[in-house]
């Protein structure tokens, strides 16, 4: 439980860092991603697969894309 809370809040970190404005990272969860691993799907999909793993690729996404 902690580790899948702790992935939930780095994403949410992530989030927050990349999109200054809290509705385009809001939104970002909700869109069609083209990255590699999402397959055209919403993140938020990938999340709530279940998988700690899910969770884990979309933490790890994002801290990439932040650079």
């Amino acid at each position: 439980t902690l580790d899948r809370v702790s992935y939930l809040l780095g994403i949410h970190k992530a989030l927050r860092i990349l999109f200054m404005d809290d509705a385009q990272a809001d939104g970002w969860v909700k869109r069609p991603n083209q990255g590699p691993g999402f397959d055209g799907q919403p993140a938020l999909d990938r999340m709530l697969r279940g998988r700690m793993e899910d969770l884990q690729y979309v933490r790890r996404y994002l801290d990439g894309w932040r650079g």
